[in-house]
């Protein structure tokens, strides 16, 4: 099981589990316009990947069986993060047939030790039920003082 950095090679992989994830969590449907999410992710994954989005996969007999994403965010510091860096995870996502075999866990060390190299204090995500446990057994809290407003 060896972990590397996606690029932009691998888009059409990288939009293929993303969909198949929002599926999976019932947050897109066959009504929903697929379409236009893809096109739409693809520009995205395109224009950010290795600069202020970071994503990394596992291959098992040459195809993506998981990924994982981290969004790269520099704030004005506070005082539980001097710095200012941040990173959003999301997209920790492992094909069905591949669970139970730590992959997950794996992807999540990465992305912990990268941004421990990198001088993060900061990684927040927000998480399915299934996945809760993983993020638990590696220190993440909730805190749930969190309020949206989306503007579409």
């Amino acid at each position: 099981m060896e972990i590397f950095n996606l690029d932009k090679s691998h888009v059409n992989e990288f939009i293929d589990m993303r969909i198949t994830l929002f599926k999976e969590l019932g947050e897109v449907n066959e009504n929903d316009d697929i379409i236009s999410l893809s096109k739409s992710t693809k520009d995205y994954f395109l224009s950010n990947i290795g600069r202020s989005l970071l994503c990394w996969g596992i291959k098992v007999d040459n195809k993506i069986v998981a990924i994982a994403s981290l969004n790269l965010f520099y704030r004005i510091p506070y005082l539980e993060n001097l710095s200012g860096k941040e990173g959003y995870i999301l997209n920790i996502y492992t094909l069905p047939n591949y669970r139970q075999k730590g992959m997950a866990g794996k992807l999540l060390n990465t992305i912990i030790d990268y941004a421990k190299e990198n001088g993060f204090g900061r990684l927040w995500l927000n998480s399915s039920e299934q996945g809760k446990s993983v993020y638990v057994h590696h220190g993440f809290e909730t805190v749930d003082n969190v309020m949206e407003l989306y503007l579409n």
